[in-house]
């Protein structure tokens, strides 16, 4: 991620439910959230919170990073 970016991927922001009143990470593209992923730190609570994702719908996580990186 660029540093001094105003809407940082924190876990918090991740799980935070947008407008319409779903939790972003089910809301953001695949791309988006393979990016998040990469810059996350291996084994934190952000890259948990997409795998979990991930197998929610029905992939494992290393599929949708090779599909989106």
């Amino acid at each position: 991620m660029k540093k001094g970016r105003k809407a940082q991927e924190t876990y918090r922001w991740l799980v935070a439910k947008g407008r319409g009143g779903e939790p972003r990470v089910r809301t953001l593209g695949w791309n988006r959230l393979a990016r998040i992923y990469r810059a996350s730190k291996p084994g934190s609570v952000v890259r948990k919170a997409i795998a979990n994702e991930a197998r929610r719908c029905g992939y494992t996580p290393s599929t949708i990073i090779a599909l989106h990186g």
